[in-house]
């Protein structure tokens, strides 16, 4: 997904490559200190003129090397510096609803990032067209 890239390049803009990052899975022998990207909940709202609000839920937990109170400094951290992100495409998305907690000594910085889809209907202008020459078939138009 664009965004969860979005989100371990700032992170490595911010932070420097001195922290792993982690993206589908925390494997067992993992190093620390290390940020893990999850994925959460992902809601469409529908919207007026076939247009969908798409909202996406990001957990980006924190593993620090000392303990709690490290993961409790870096919350704050996180969250300034994901406040936005640039995408690929060079569009940029801003974080909404950012909170943290720190649970067993991983921080755990939840963050939302909103966009919109447009409903486009597919037009289909004609199949095929045949052409003729002297009453011989001679070759169709939009046929590969």
């Amino acid at each position: 997904m664009d965004i969860i890239i979005a989100i371990s390049r700032k992170l490595e803009a911010e932070f420097g490559d001195g922290y792993k990052k982690y993206i589908d899975q925390v494997p067992q022998n993992f190093e620390t200190p290390s940020f893990f990207i999850q994925f959460l909940s992902l809601e469409h709202v529908q919207q007026i003129g076939k247009r969908w609000k798409v909202t996406p839920l990001f957990n980006v937990q924190y593993f620090p090397f000392k303990g709690a109170s490290e993961s409790a400094n870096m919350s704050l951290k996180i969250q300034q510096a994901l406040k936005d992100i640039e995408l690929l495409n060079g569009s940029i998305m801003l974080a909404r609803g950012t909170n943290s907690e720190v649970v067993d000594g991983i921080g755990h910085n939840f963050m939302r990032f909103d966009f919109f889809l447009q409903e486009v209907e597919q037009k289909i202008f004609m199949e095929s067209l045949q052409h003729y020459v002297n009453n011989e078939r001679w070759g169709t138009v939009g046929e590969e």
